[in-house]
């Protein structure tokens, strides 16, 4: 049974079988515990979850689970019992890992890797030690009958005999450990003198647990040497008789220079994990074609609140379905060749469903041993976006110039057929409706091609006084044969009074043909447009109100970023530059929207000298 049982754990570098796996909250709580605490300890995984961890650790033991939670620099395995649930007790050898809350220094979650010590399984077998047993191996006996400690003042580690803490014997190595010249002066001195207060509760509940002959796992703490320098140390303590009496011997193992180079160790992670969280890049690592891990910008750049959303996802299931097989193609190479490689214009969706289009690099790396792959992922929407732009733009500068042309080839025979018609009047008598319908629509011609060639011609910006009005009735002429085909009809509500404001012509007509033609796209089944002018003490009030298809919320408040649109064709530009030209003029854009309802943009522009 044992054997079939270990075949479920997980193997730890150490070479130790990792039996149990929990997480633990700051206060004690546990978050999580693996499923082989039901074959360990007979507890399903829903009755521990939620519980306290004190409430299965033995009583003697909690104030060393506790010393997990309050010293996170602490080196384990630490060694403690846990309570299963027929009411044995079994020893673990824990290993110890806090997880930092990345805004502050503290530690958020506790992660245990729990080591069952299978010949410690009996809370009492542990508790028979054989005390002459340990006093004989230190023992030597001197002449006259005397003993001393003689292989304890040769051993190469740090050993002090304590009696309820307090020293009765050192030996040469730990006097020198603690900058002692005379170790004699230390005898009857209290142990907590030479360790950090912060361990002093730590220290004193270990010291009545070795009282009762039970043995306490190691522990790093912070000791002072008699000048005063703090040092680190590894300190492990076991119980003995000396000298017929009970006692507490302590080995100590200097680490202080093992710590500070894990400290640089940690400063060097610590830097290496701000570039990677503060890039501006997605970097990621893929390992079994899963999201092992994501930065906050690859967080923000797929669309999810948190990087829990993302890990343990297939990638593909984010990936166009056109780029599958050449980014598989990629990666295998990357892990195969273990050199980096670069892939361009790549397509992803979001977890919205919004896509994007990004470049990758692949870098080859691991992943608990495994070979991975890690990626950045960089947005280059807004230049592929650009991209596409300048072909349109030079399309459109190809259009606007065909468009001049043609406006000139148009012009030259109706100059003719006017012509023409002014003679065949006044030769002819009846029907004056008829030519004056015939004048109207040429003119209505002559005006369309006007506003044609001031399209086409890019013009220098002059601002002059000009009434609004003009311009309003300029436009809807220009575009309310195209309004007519789509079963719209343009209301125009202009007021008696002189509507005056200063600006460049030209761009007010092209803000206000952007808006008309956004009202137009949305209404595909007819309806009317409303253009109306109020006038107040400072400035004239454009409304321009649609029964279009609307807009909804989550859209509104991104209205006039560039590339942002609802069009399947769009660019987003024509309202950013719409934006852009009103606050050019120094007048505002509002807009009102329902869905299925329409939306009204409001364009408030100053009076002259206001």
């Amino acid at each position: 049974m044992k054997e079939q049982r270990s075949n479920t754990f997980t193997k730890h570098e150490s070479g130790k079988n990792i039996h149990i796996i929990a997480s633990l909250s700051i206060n004690g709580k546990i978050l999580y515990v693996s499923s082989n605490c039901k074959f360990i300890l007979g507890y399903e995984q829903e009755q521990l979850i939620n519980s306290y961890i004190k409430e299965i650790i033995h009583e003697d033991d909690i104030f060393m689970v506790e010393s997990l939670f309050f010293h996170p620099d602490i080196i384990f395995p630490s060694i403690f019992r846990v309570k299963t649930k027929n009411n044995k007790y079994f020893w673990f050898e824990a290993e110890v890992e806090h997880i930092q809350n990345p805004s502050n220094d503290s530690s958020t979650e506790i992660f245990l890797k729990m080591h069952l010590l299978e010949d410690h399984q009996s809370t009492h077998d542990d508790l028979d030690i054989d005390h002459h047993q340990i006093e004989e191996i230190f023992l030597e006996p001197m002449e006259g009958g005397q003993k001393d400690l003689l292989i304890a003042d040769i051993a190469p580690y740090s050993i002090i005999i304590t009696q309820y803490g307090r020293i009765a014997y050192i030996n040469k190595m730990a006097a020198r450990l603690l900058g002692i010249r005379e170790k004699e002066t230390l005898i009857s001195r209290s142990i907590l003198d030479f360790i950090d207060s912060e361990f002093h509760s730590v220290v004193k509940k270990g010291i009545l647990l070795l009282q009762k002959g039970q043995k306490i796992g190691m522990l790093e703490q912070k000791w002072k040497r008699i000048d005063g320098k703090s040092i680190e140390v590894e300190a492990k303590a076991v119980p003995l008789r000396f000298r017929g009496r009970k006692s507490e011997m302590i080995v100590l193992n200097d680490i202080t220079s093992r710590k500070n180079f894990q400290g640089i160790l940690q400063n060097s992670r610590e830097r290496y994990e701000r570039i990677v969280h503060n890039s501006i890049d997605a970097i990621a690592i893929i390992y079994n074609k899963e999201w092992v891990f994501i930065n906050d910008s690859g967080v923000k750049m797929f669309g999810a609140n948190s990087y829990t959303e993302l890990l343990g996802k297939n990638i593909y299931s984010f990936l166009k379905n056109d780029d599958h097989e050449h980014v598989e193609n990629l990666l295998r190479m990357v892990m195969a060749e273990k050199h980096e490689a670069h892939y361009t214009k790549q397509s992803w969706f979001t977890l919205t469903g919004k896509q994007f289009y990004s470049d990758l690099v692949c870098i080859p790396t691991t992943y608990f041993g495994e070979a991975a792959v890690q990626v950045i992922i960089r947005d280059i929407s807004d230049r592929k976006n650009a991209e596409e732009l300048m072909i349109r733009s030079e399309k459109l500068s190809i259009a606007g110039q065909l468009a001049a042309g043609i406006a000139h080839e148009i012009r030259n025979p109706l100059t003719s057929i006017k012509g023409f018609l002014q003679l065949i009047k006044m030769e002819a008598t009846g029907n004056e409706q008829y030519y004056q319908i015939i004048f109207s629509e040429l003119d209505r011609v002559e005006l369309i091609l006007s506003e044609l060639l001031v399209l086409a011609k890019p013009t220098e910006i002059i601002f002059n006084e000009v009434d609004v009005k003009d311009i309003l009735r300029d436009v809807v002429t220009l575009l309310d044969t195209q309004a007519i085909l789509r079963n719209i009809q343009i209301h125009l509500n202009l007021p008696k009074e002189p509507t005056y404001i200063t600006c460049d012509e030209n761009q007010i007509k092209q803000v206000f043909i952007n808006l008309i033609k956004n009202s137009i796209d949305s209404m595909t089944s007819g309806g009317n447009i409303y253009i109306s002018i109020l006038i107040s003490e400072n400035s004239i009030v454009l409304n321009f109100k649609d029964e279009g298809c609307g807009i909804p919320d989550v859209i509104l408040d991104r209205i006039g970023e560039p590339f942002y649109t609802t069009k399947e064709k769009g660019t987003g530009l024509g309202l950013m530059v719409s934006y852009k030209i009103i606050e050019n003029h120094k007048g505002t854009i509002n807009v009102n929207s329902k869905v299925n309802e329409g939306t009204t943009f409001i364009i408030t522009l100053p009076k002259p000298n206001t």
